[in-house]
């Protein structure tokens, strides 16, 4: 069968009222626990202690034992052989005739009777006359010549009256003592008890004197009953099983001993199992409730706990949902109120509620409490009122935080956007000033008010009150330095990209990640930079790749018509023909022909060294000795325009890494450079030298025209000395070598000075 889901609301409402129920279980077992007399001692107690072990039974032992002492004194002035003798001789007088008078026990009860007195059920003197003999004219007071009770009397007395009174004060006095033994007697020897006592004392003439309640039973009989005590007067040590032992128990026994030896003894013996109704049983039995009781408030207390908590985490899980899906919360409209708002308000129900329990709740407990439990009744009423409204608020804080907006809604939240909206948008100078000036004004209020405290300090309720602006002030200053190291950290960040972006990296990017402000503005603007840049980057790449496809692609398409005409060209000159004129022209035709096949070849070179795509041999070159061959490769070149070769080369040999055919192009389009364009009947310098680990080739000659233009642009593609072009040169020779040197690692550099050129080629000098 499928169960039917309960109504959201409907389970709402029967969480609260079970949290409710809850809540008077918490309270109950709180009051168990409140009123327990055991309150304030934790819960080891119940565990580690009896009613014999308690404070309590230590007092009742201590007045037993007093009583127990005066059954041993009251005794001997009571009885003869062991019965109540009425003829005991109590005290003796004299009065102002010179008449002795000795009063026995049964005058002094018959003149406390004369006079009113008797005892109750419990042994207490009562009664007495309307006025006493004192206060009468004819009053005797006769001069007290000795106490049987109290034979020491004399020496007790502070002042000369007190050896004086009056017949019914001593009547008195006597029937007091003879209640205070018939209590004795009855709670201790008449009536089954639970305290069994044997106190020994040995005469003189070695007749023991014992009083007892206890003869049926040895010495060890009684210590095995469940506690007991044992003193001798032989030693300073009590056998005992107590926990506290009777203050009194030593001085009494020593004060009743009359025959000044050590034969002496007392053993109390007490029945832990409480057989007997006596003051024990009824405090154990009241101990054993005041158990039950504090276990119970435990129990209640666990139990109210728990089901709070259990209730209060299926409340929230609940609270802000009106179905089952909980997808969206909504809010009431108290919820709306801005977070300072309803803290405000909710203090102030707060403060209204504790004035009110205090006195309305005052007036009920006066009404419906005991006066001993109103101060409890009034508390609770007053936390329970509290406790509701703190629910209600917590409550209300928790959809707000299920809707997302707890701090988004707040006045703190909303003056803290306007001013971060308000700052981002003013200048760098600006932003600088509202900040110190902030931390001025945050830094001085603080500071005051840590120093008002101080002066103030004996009017705090917590005398180091003081000293929590002190902590907010550190708080303050480690909040600003932690923003001046986020704002130092963005501007390290901004700085390093721009750093990146200088060196070629136009990719990077900054990870905006915890930019705040105009730094995040910044930061972006950089990115949308380098973006650009990496743009076009690219398509300057992808230009200067497709000018160099082009180039390739074009010159080998221009090779297969070229090579034809070459080899048709070729082939009409091995046809000898006699005509001058075509024979001039074939000429032509062959010059053109392999001048265009240079051009294209140079082309190509000029395009795979500028891009890059050419495949090094590098290899260990003695460039000495490249030289020497290259001078000999180009002297009959020269004398053909009466160039004179003048080389400065040293003797021993200088090892480079490079590609030799690679560097023998750099250095026979230098060579090829220096014969096209050098004036005729001058001289073409050549020398090597070797300078911070870099050896230098160098070649110097005097151009035959003006140079009207400087080195840097000489090494771009197309471009000659002779901007007329009356020469054979195709305007690639110094690209390609300088393309070819910076490949292989070296430097290429071109001097112009007037009519002098002047090129210099670098390398790295291999070190043995």
């Amino acid at each position: 069968m499928k169960k039917t889901a309960w109504p959201m609301a409907l389970k709402k409402h029967f969480l609260l009222v079970l949290h409710g129920l809850f809540l008077c279980l918490f309270l109950s077992g709180l009051s168990f626990i409140y009123f327990n007399e055991n309150y304030g001692r934790g819960v080891s107690w119940l565990n580690e202690e009896s009613y014999a072990d308690t404070l309590p039974f230590t007092e009742q032992l201590e007045s037993d034992v007093e009583m127990i002492f005066k059954y041993v004194k009251y005794k001997d002035l009571f009885e003869t052989d062991g019965k109540l003798d009425y003829n005991k001789d109590m005290v003796c007088v004299t009065f102002t005739s010179g008449k002795t008078m000795i009063y026995t026990l049964n005058d002094m009860i018959r003149a406390a009777k004369s006079w009113g007195y008797y005892l109750t059920d419990t042994f207490q003197v009562a009664g007495g006359p309307p006025v006493h003999e004192r206060d009468t004219k004819n009053a005797a007071i006769p001069l007290i010549e000795w106490k049987t009770y109290d034979p020491d009397a004399a020496q007790n007395y502070s002042e000369p009256g007190d050896a004086y009174a009056t017949r019914e004060e001593l009547a008195l006095e006597v029937l007091t003592i003879l209640g205070e033994y018939f209590q004795i007697q009855y709670n201790y020897m008449d009536r089954p008890s639970n305290l069994y006592f044997r106190v020994s004392y040995m005469d003189n003439d070695g007749t023991e004197r014992l009083y007892t309640n206890a003869e049926q039973y040895p010495l060890e009989d009684l210590k095995n009953l469940g506690r007991y005590l044992y003193l001798s007067g032989d030693s300073i040590q009590i056998d005992t099983n107590l926990t506290y032992i009777p203050k009194n128990i030593t001085s009494e026994l020593e004060n009743y001993n009359l025959y000044g030896n050590t034969d002496y003894y007392i053993i109390l013996g007490l029945d832990t199992r409480y057989p007997n109704t006596d003051p024990y049983s009824l405090a154990h039995n009241a101990y054993t409730k005041v158990r039950v009781n504090y276990i119970t408030g435990l129990i209640l207390f666990a139990i109210g706990c728990m089901g709070l908590l259990a209730t209060l985490i299926h409340l929230a899980c609940l609270s802000g949902y009106r179905t089952r899906e909980r997808k969206e919360p909504y809010l009431s409209y108290f919820d709306r109120i801005p977070l300072e708002c309803g803290c405000v308000l909710f203090l102030g129900c707060l403060w209204c509620w504790s004035f009110l329990s205090a006195s309305l709740g005052t007036a009920a407990a006066r009404l419906l409490v005991d006066q001993n439990h109103r101060d409890f009744f009034v508390t609770v009423v007053c936390r329970v009122g509290i406790y509701g409204f703190c629910l209600a608020e917590g409550f209300s804080l928790l959809r707000q935080y299920k809707a997302g907006i707890l701090i988004r809604g707040s006045l703190t939240c909303r003056f803290f956007e306007w001013a971060r909206t308000a700052v981002s948008k003013a200048s760098f100078p600006s932003r600088i000033t509202v900040c110190f000036l902030g931390y001025l004004t945050g830094t001085s209020v603080l500071l005051y008010t840590i120093y008002y405290l101080y002066r103030n300090r004996q009017l705090l309720v917590v005398p180091y009150l003081f000293l929590a602006p002190g902590a907010v002030l550190i708080l303050f200053q480690v909040w600003t330095f932690l923003l001046l190291y986020r704002n130092s950290g963005e501007t390290e960040k901004i700085s390093f990209a721009i750093y990146k972006m200088s060196e070629g990296d136009t990719s990077y990017k900054i990870d905006t990640t915890g930019f705040s402000g105009k730094y995040t503005d910044l930061a972006e603007t950089l990115n949308n930079i380098g973006d650009g840049l990496e743009t076009a980057l690219q398509e300057k790449v992808k230009s200067e790749r497709l000018k160099a496809d082009l180039i390739t692609n074009v010159s080998h398409d221009i090779k297969t018509p070229l090579t034809s005409i070459i080899n048709y060209v070729d082939l009409l000159k091995r046809e000898q023909i006699q005509d001058e004129k075509i024979q001039r022209y074939l000429e032509v035709l062959d010059q053109k022909s392999q001048r265009l096949k240079t051009l294209t070849e140079d082309l190509v070179e000029a395009s795979k060294a500028s891009s890059g795509n050419l495949k090094l041999e590098i290899a260990n070159i003695d460039i000495v000795e490249l030289i020497h061959q290259t001078n000999g490769e180009f002297e009959e070149k020269f004398a053909l325009r009466h160039l004179d070769l003048v080389a400065g080369l040293p003797s021993e040999s200088i090892q480079i890494a490079a590609d030799g055919r690679r560097l023998w192009r750099v250095l026979e389009n230098l060579y090829n450079n220096a014969f096209k364009y050098a004036m005729e009947h001058s001289r073409v310098y050549v020398d090597v030298s070797s300078r911070n680990d870099y050896v230098y080739f160098t070649i110097k000659n005097v151009s035959a025209n003006p140079l009207n233009i400087n080195g840097d642009e000489l090494t771009e593609r197309f471009v000659r000395g002779d901007v007329a072009r009356t020469t054979e040169g195709s305007g690639l020779g110094l690209s390609i070598a300088k393309s070819l040197t910076l490949l292989q690692g070296g430097q290429f550099e071109i001097y112009i000075d007037g009519d002098l050129f002047k090129a210099q080629v670098g390398f790295p000098v291999l070190k043995e």
